[in-house]
């Protein structure tokens, strides 16, 4: 029976061992794949906690894995790599060639995302050594995906020439789509490098074929954008623009990182320079220079630099040429510089990290004879410790008998308050990530609305009330200039989107989109023309029963004949004629830009002859429709007209004030229904 007892405790203690090293793998698991979405105290928890389970060398390999990935999570780069080299360590004590690869593989990423180029490629070749070749494992497959993104970083072609075939061969087995859409990535970038656009071509498509299918978003648009590379470096620009916009275009949908949008605006104004379109050329680099410079991105900021310089130059405005060169040469001589900063760290870093370990191998010896002589200790004492052993496991077991009787009863209510803080948190974590997804649109909508600068251009007095309803609008404008030796146009629309919030504003995005086609690339200049070929582009991409569309109006504006031609889609606006006492109202076609009863009719051009010092006031119905007042009604359209009467003596910026404050006066404590844009300008 003794016998039996015992054999019964050591088969329960070795499942319980067993189940407690399943659990740290899988927490170690967790905490490094989930490493971004945590919080800094979430980490350390999960972290304490995952050492206080840590008992075998498996265990402990998997909980330095963990903390070396918190610990670079938080830019504690000595103490990570430190982390990094005990696993290997580990490792080499369970004799285990598939652990210590995967550990130098962690180690070589994280040179990598540090642009530690050399140090990543010596790891990712330890890595590869202790592995097992296996073209169907996609962690041995990813190691030599990241050794050819060195290879392509490093300029090193023969490198890149020799991993390429294998990754090719190793393609088709795939078990995960996004890895062999990498591959053909890879494969585009090395024949982009090598000057063979017209392989490069063919293998991002391949690539973009797959993440289409997969809908990996993000990935989507930076296919486009190298597509967009390949013709570029081809020299067909006009067929380099419309993949570079579509990449602009995924990017945005897919919430790329910003800086990516940012590179697709640089990328889109180099190819209108090559395509002498210098007026979009300078939008595009303007703004893709503004918002590098917001978000601290040298590279694409000099990048930006670069476009306006030649735009410039070639305009014969030689002061603002010098400037952007000026600003060229001062970000090249500080990349240079941080280069050179970062080496000193990397070599300081290297230095440090190899007296650490050699420290830690000293202390690390004088512990493994303490624990020898402990061992011996132990064994010396273990025939007296039994008994005492036998008799505190049956006492455990009747205090344990007791206490799972005395707390069955709480159990349940214990479990459901687990369940109401686990949602409550989870809760949390959604409504933040919805938040800054809507905040993050918002960024991208600014970016996409025209710079108040065009409309300052004219020299003549405007306003523009823009209010979202919600954080993002399903109101848009949108202004361009048309100016050449024949023709002074200015042209600007003021637009609501079926709809407002999230789905407004992706409206807005596609309509802006389509309107930048429509006016810059197919010279569509007539007002009722471009709502038709709007039209045409939305039921075309809005495909099934969908009515989502918009109301709004299209001015064609000639600066030198004083003559308005305009179209609209449901809406009405007035002009204030300079010798005249009252506003004067004008409407347009009864019908959406969209699906419809009226689909097929051509929205009709009209032209009004106007005079200097007259003024057009646009609206959407987000300003008439607003609830409000003494009896809680509609502000509507005629209120707002005498409201334009009593001020329209005054200057363009105070009539914006008081519009601004009559609405917000009339709206008092209730919501906003809508979104809300107001635009006056002066001929």
């Amino acid at each position: 029976m003794n016998s039996l007892k015992k054999i019964t405790i050591l088969l329960l203690f070795c499942c319980s061992n067993f189940l407690s090293g399943q659990s740290i793998v899988s927490e170690s698991d967790q905490i490094q794949n989930n490493i971004r979405s945590l919080d800094s105290i979430t980490k350390h928890k999960k972290l304490d906690a995952l050492k206080v389970k840590a008992r075998s060398v498996l265990d402990k390999y998997y909980y330095k894995l963990a903390e070396a990935a918190v610990l670079n999570s938080e830019h504690k780069l000595k103490e990570a790599i430190t982390s990094y080299y005990d696993a290997i360590k580990l490792s080499e004590e369970l004799k285990n060639d598939s652990l210590k690869g995967v550990a130098y593989g962690k180690l070589g990423i994280m040179y990598l995302n540090r642009d530690n180029l050399a140090k990543a490629l010596i790891n990712f070749n330890n890595a590869l050594k202790f592995l097992p070749e296996n073209a169907k494992d996609s962690n041995y497959v990813i190691l030599r995906v990241k050794k050819g993104l060195v290879y392509s970083y490093m300029v090193d072609k023969d490198g890149n020439k020799s991993n390429l075939p294998w990754l090719l061969y190793a393609a088709n087995k795939q078990p995960s789509k996004i890895v062999e859409a990498n591959i053909y990535n890879n494969a585009g970038n090395y024949f982009l490098e090598a000057s063979m656009p017209d392989s490069a071509i063919y293998y991002f498509l391949k690539s973009v074929k797959i993440r289409e299918a997969i809908k990996n978003l993000p990935s989507i648009g930076q296919s486009y954008n190298n597509i967009g590379t390949a013709y570029f470096n081809k020299n067909e620009y006009p067929t380099a623009l419309r993949y570079f916009e579509q990449g602009c275009m995924w990017r945005i949908k897919g919430k790329s990182p910003f800086q990516a949008v940012v590179e697709s605006y640089v990328n889109i104004g180099k190819t209108y320079h090559k395509l002498k379109n210098n007026s979009l050329a300078k939008t595009y680099a303007n703004k893709a220079f503004v918002l590098a410079d917001s978000i601290k991105n040298g590279n694409i900021k000099q990048k930006a630099a670069a476009v306006l310089k030649d735009v410039y130059t070639e305009s014969g405005d030689y002061k603002n040429a010098l400037l952007y060169q000026d600003i060229y040469f001062h970000i090249t001589d500080s990349m240079y510089g941080n280069r050179k900063k970062d080496e000193i760290a990397n070599l300081t870093l290297e230095y440090e990290t190899d007296q650490k370990l050699k420290q830690d191998s000293i202390k690390r010896v004088q512990a493994e004879v303490a624990v020898k002589f402990e061992q011996e200790k132990q064994e010396a004492i273990s025939k007296r410790t039994t008994v005492i052993i036998t008799l505190l496991v049956l006492f455990l077991s009747v205090v344990a008998f007791f206490a799972y009787t005395f707390f069955k009863s709480n159990k349940e209510k214990q479990k459901q308050n687990e369940i109401i803080t686990k949602q409550h948190s989870q809760l949390q974590v959604k409504q933040t990530e919805i938040n800054d997804s809507i905040n993050y649109a918002k960024n991208i909508q600014n970016a996409l609305l025209p710079a108040r600068t065009v409309f300052a251009a004219r020299e003549k007095e405007y306003f523009i009330f823009f209010a979202p309803k919600d954080v993002v609008s399903g109101d848009f404008y949108w202004a361009h200039t048309v100016k050449d030796n024949k023709r002074d146009l200015f042209i600007y629309i003021t637009a609501d989107c079926t709809g407002h919030g999230v789905p407004g504003a992706f409206m807005s995005l596609i309509c802006i989109s389509f309107l930048n086609e429509i006016i810059h690339e197919e010279k569509t200049l007539d007002a009722a023309g471009i709502l038709n070929m709007l039209r045409k582009k939305l039921i075309h991409t809005l495909i099934g029963d969908s009515q989502d569309g918009l109301d709004g109006l299209v001015c064609v504006l000639d600066n030198k004949t004083k003559k308005l031609n305009y179209a609209g889609a449901n809406s009405r606006f007035f002009i204030a004629h300079k010798n005249e006492k009252v506003l004067t109202e004008y409407k347009s076609d009864k019908m959406p830009v969209g699906k419809g009863p009226r689909q097929n009719e051509p929205f009709t051009n009209n032209s009004i002859e106007l005079k200097e010092g007259d003024i057009i006031y646009t609206f959407t119905d987000g300003y008439p429709d607003q609830f409000g007042g003494p009896k809680n009604k509609k502000l509507k359209v005629k209120n707002v007209e005498q409201k334009l009467n009593e001020i329209g003596e005054q200057q363009l910026s105070v009539q914006e004030e008081e519009i601004k404050k009559y609405f917000t006066s009339w709206k008092g404590d209730n919501e906003q229904i809508d979104d809300v844009t107001f635009i006056g300008i002066k001929i």
